[in-house]
């Protein structure tokens, strides 16, 4: 929230300012003089004088527009300080509550359309008084502003006080904006310089800030201008947490066009904004003037006009001077462990004195702290265990960080020249990385580990880029009852014992985003990648780009599928499977065997009454195998999608191709449709345990991520 502290400064100003009020109400100009009969006149014989906000016995009081009418109107003013583009207002001026011409209430509202297309929106309130014995009129306003810029959206209250005289006026306006104190626009906004200062980041960055203020002028009728010219003086001051502070000065002419219209010139400068030139131009209908005369004096007349203040949000976007610490998205600032093998000495886990171990950094961590292991480290014999929100980044690669103030690189602390490889994990125990909620996981070699390479169970929103897992006695990675987003991306994962990708998805009822995109996974002893959906959830998958590969020795006999997708216990699956490389070949030699065992490379089964809309698009399959008694429907299948136990499968196969040819499969009772794009695939399509139990469909029906 913006905090109301930024305006207390500028206030001081203000109030300086209403010693002019105080002034212009000693020395009275009346325009001509009241009725003889006017309860003033009486006061004044009998040496009376009428209170401040005396109202006349005989004025009437009504809702309605006995004196002053509704208007609306339209005015275009080109660009200011505090905005930076030109905008049309579509004006409404509505009395509500009127005392002769002694007292009126009133709602003035306005639709705003800036040159980019922007609206913003203000609303108010407005109560005036006619002072019969300072023959002038004083005022007091509340508003509502709303303003869109830059994809955001801003609002603000503002409060204001005038007075208005046959010849002098003298108004305030105060601004205060409610809500965050910034908002990064959607382009030309963000973080421009970022560096390590000991555990933190300090950022500069550059964000539409909605600044706390107030402006305040003088000035009034120019003599023998026919009630037509005015002008007047001014300055203004706005501040802001994130802004330097703004005090300027502005002078405005205005010509009032024979009661209908308006035109304008003001001249505004400050060191923020620079100088602006404002031109503006307006029309009302029916006008300005009252419908009957005033009894008493031209000043009474004007309680009819329109408050004058600044219609926008003033939005500061020029960049921070002072690098402020770098915060994560939930407001919490950015902790920062250093990790480096070949430290030595005091450690305080800072870029200088960084922390030796993954033990020490996990001690020294908390959640949602930054545990940055330097590049060129070696941790043999380690693992870690990360808490909720922590990420684990390894240097030297690119690691994206996004702040509250913005998405910027992650600074590095070893000279790019000095790089030789990223941070190693060799010889785990057990596993090697043990994730949390909210957890991210880049730029890392893991080798040899005594368990997983990656592991985590019960973990939602994980994220795994950009590693090297090899060589691990069971699984590459491993998510167990996983949910939210779950993100695996870019990773080398190969030759590990068991599987390559383990996913599982918690049974709880949630939406779960899964992501398994340009990864290459090779030679792994069991699937490569391996998902199941479980209870349940409601699933969002794409896996694309990934290339999936064994080479088996002469003699070796592979069931295990490349990629096998489940679907159990009522879940909810809906994917797109793209640009995909499946393959398996045999280092044949005289002592293989003449036939290969039964195998498919991609399995899809949706069991036990779930749900699945599937597209695969244009993934392609290649396999050396030799078919079972040389017949493809008795041997191994690129594609096996399986439907049994009441679930509903439908599925789309456009532009694939496969050397094992397609299986498809309905069992018991249970749903199997097929969108009509089969003639696009390369490679036969084979049913069980006909083709008449395969319903198909439009092409087109299924909607996929």
């Amino acid at each position: 929230m913006v905090s109301l502290r930024n305006g207390l400064g500028g206030l001081r100003v203000l109030w300086t300012t209403a010693l002019i009020a105080a002034a212009l109400a000693q020395a009275p100009a009346p325009y001509e003089s009241a009725p003889v009969d006017s309860s003033a006149a009486a006061a004044a014989n009998s040496g009376f004088v009428p209170q401040w906000m005396s109202i006349p016995e005989q004025s009437s009081s009504r809702w309605g527009f006995e004196n002053f009418l509704p208007r609306v109107g339209v005015q275009h003013r080109s660009e200011g300080y505090g905005y930076d583009s030109g905008y049309t207002s579509f004006d409404l001026f509505v009395p509500l509550y009127q005392e002769d011409f002694f007292r009126l209430t009133a709602m003035q509202g306005s639709l705003l359309v800036d040159n980019f297309g922007d609206f913003g929106a203000v609303a108010g309130l407005v109560q005036r008084q006619y002072v019969e014995s300072w023959d002038r009129v004083v005022g007091v306003n509340a508003f509502y502003n709303h303003r869109s810029q830059g994809g955001n959206d801003f609002n603000q209250f503002g409060f204001g006080v005038e007075t208005l005289g046959n010849y002098v006026d003298w108004r305030a306006n105060a601004y205060i904006p409610v809500g965050d104190e910034f908002e990064i626009p959607n382009s030309g906004g963000g973080v421009t310089e970022a560096f390590f200062s000991g555990r933190s980041i300090l950022v500069n960055f550059i964000a539409d800030k909605p600044l706390t203020g107030f402006d305040t002028e003088v000035g009034g009728l120019l003599p023998g201008s026919l009630d037509i010219f005015r002008a007047y003086a001014g300055l203004y001051h706005f501040t802001g947490d994130y802004s330097e502070d703004v005090t300027g000065v502005q002078g405005r002419l205005e010509a009032r066009l024979r009661n209908a219209g308006v035109a304008s010139l003001a001249i505004t400068n400050d060191g923020t904004f620079g100088t602006n030139v404002v031109l503006g131009i307006g029309f009302w209908l029916p006008g300005l003037n009252p419908r009957n005369q005033s009894p008493y004096n031209r000043a009474s007349t004007r309680m009819g006009e329109d408050v004058v203040r600044n219609q926008n949000i003033v939005i500061d976007r020029s960049p921070t001077t002072d690098p402020v610490p770098a915060r994560w998205l939930s407001g919490t600032q950015i902790d920062v462990v250093h990790i480096d093998s070949n430290a030595g000495g005091i450690n305080l886990g800072t870029p200088v004195l960084p922390v030796q171990t993954l033990l020490d950094a996990q001690t020294l961590g908390s959640p949602e702290s930054l545990l940055f292991a330097h590049a060129n480290s070696t941790f043999a014999g380690e693992g870690i265990v990360l808490q909720d929100g922590q990420q684990f980044l390894g240097e030297g690669i690119e690691h994206q960080i996004h702040s509250l103030y913005g998405s910027f690189v992650l600074p590095t602390v070893t000279p790019a020249e000095d790089i030789v490889s990223v941070p190693a994990i060799t010889g785990a125990p057990g596993d090697a990385v043990t994730v949390a909620n909210g957890a991210t996981v880049s730029g890392f070699s893991i080798t040899g580990s005594g368990g997983n390479g990656v592991v985590g169970n019960n973990v939602s929103n994980v994220t795994l880029d950009r590693l090297n897992i090899n060589g691990s006695t069971l699984n590459g990675i491993q998510l167990l009852n996983a949910g939210g987003g779950v993100q695996v991306t870019e990773n080398f994962i190969n030759s590990n014992g068991a599987l390559g990708v383990q996913i599982s998805t918690s049974a709880v009822e949630q939406n779960n985003t899964l992501v398994i995109s340009d990864n290459t996974i090779l030679g792994n002893q069991d699937e490569g990648i391996d998902l199941t959906t479980n209870g349940q959830s409601v699933n969002t998958l794409v896996m694309e780009r990934n290339l999936v590969r064994v080479v088996l020795g002469p003699l070796e006999t592979r069931a295990a599928p490349l990629i096998d997708i489940t679907t159990l216990n009522s879940s909810r699956l809906t994917a797109r499977v793209e640009d995909n490389d499946v393959e398996d070949s045999f280092l044949r030699d005289d002592t293989s065997p003449d036939e290969d065992p039964y195998y498919q490379q991609l399995t899809l089964t949706a069991a036990e009454n779930s749900r699945v809309d599937v597209g695969f698009v244009n993934n392609r399959f290649v396999s050396d195998r030799d078919f079972l008694l040389d017949n493809p429907r008795n041997g191994s299948f690129g594609f096996d999608l399986n439907s049994t136990d009441l679930s509903v499968l439908r599925a789309r196969l456009d532009t694939n191709s496969s050397s094992l040819n397609y299986a498809f499969s309905e069992n018991f009772i249970s749903t199997f449709q097929l969108e009509d794009t089969l003639s696009t695939n390369t490679g036969t399509p084979y049913y069980f345990p006909t083709e008449n139990f395969i319903e198909t469909i439009s092409a087109g029906t299924l909607e996929l991520p």
